[in-house]
């Protein structure tokens, strides 16, 4: 079975997720994989003081800051600069960001680490489908893709859209990103959406969960809903 975790904000909404109490939170949902996303440009000075949290987890990611744009300039080689440092103190096995908000992939290119993009959700103008996707790799073939399972729900609920995605790109996905949608990234425990858990097991990538709690007993329920899940699927096979 893939390998299952979390994005490490997921309980942004009652803790501070910077803590060791949030990790362990995690861990003791049966955490095996972490990524750890920054979504403000200004929580980069935070991270130094989770890398003694992180560094046990067999597969970690990054995930860089949405409220910023990236172009070939001195502040977005500041970051990026910053990013790397990080990348290399937790050995991280990919960086991802959003190409909506990048004017200058070139500038990417100065940074030696594994660079991913993702598919967008419904409110984003591009990079939705797999005209978008093509285009960008045609552009940047050294980069991966991270599949966005709940982005592709948010475009079309018959799903057919993530197995397109993952039929033409199957040796770029490096990492799944999962939730259930409603509106935004609610817990599948809850909105019981087997259409989109059933992509998970069409690629071995890493899976990370993004749905959003309102308490750690949530976390251990998502957990043990998607392992279920996937378990009884894996045994059906």
């Amino acid at each position: 079975m893939n390998k299952i975790g979390f994005s490490h904000g997921v309980l942004y909404k009652i803790m501070d997720t910077y803590t060791k109490e949030a990790f362990d939170v995690y861990a003791a949902a049966g955490s095996e994989i972490i990524e750890i996303c920054f979504a403000k440009d200004y929580e980069i000075n935070k991270l130094p003081s989770i890398i003694p949290f992180v560094k046990n987890y067999s597969y970690r990611s990054i995930h860089l800051p949405s409220n910023v744009r990236y172009g070939n300039n001195a502040a977005t080689k500041e970051l990026l600069t910053k990013v790397m440092n990080f990348y290399r103190a937790i050995s991280a096995d990919l960086a991802l960001v959003h190409p909506d908000i990048v004017d200058d992939w070139s500038v990417f290119d100065a940074f030696p680490l594994v660079w991913a993009t993702e598919n967008m959700d419904n409110r984003k103008r591009s990079h939705k489908n797999v005209d978008d996707i093509e285009h960008f790799f045609n552009r940047n073939s050294g980069w991966k893709l991270v599949l966005d399972l709940n982005h592709c729900y948010s475009n079309d609920t018959s799903m057919r859209l993530a197995e397109e995605l993952i039929e033409k790109f199957r040796d770029k996905i490096a990492e799944v990103h999962l939730s259930g949608y409603t509106k935004y990234h609610e817990p599948l425990y809850q909105t019981k959406q087997e259409a989109i858990l059933q992509f998970c097991r069409q690629t071995k990538a890493p899976i990370i969960i993004e749905s959003t709690f309102t308490s750690p007993a949530e976390v251990e329920k998502e957990m043990d809903y998607i392992k279920n899940f996937l378990q009884k699927n894996h045994q059906q096979k």
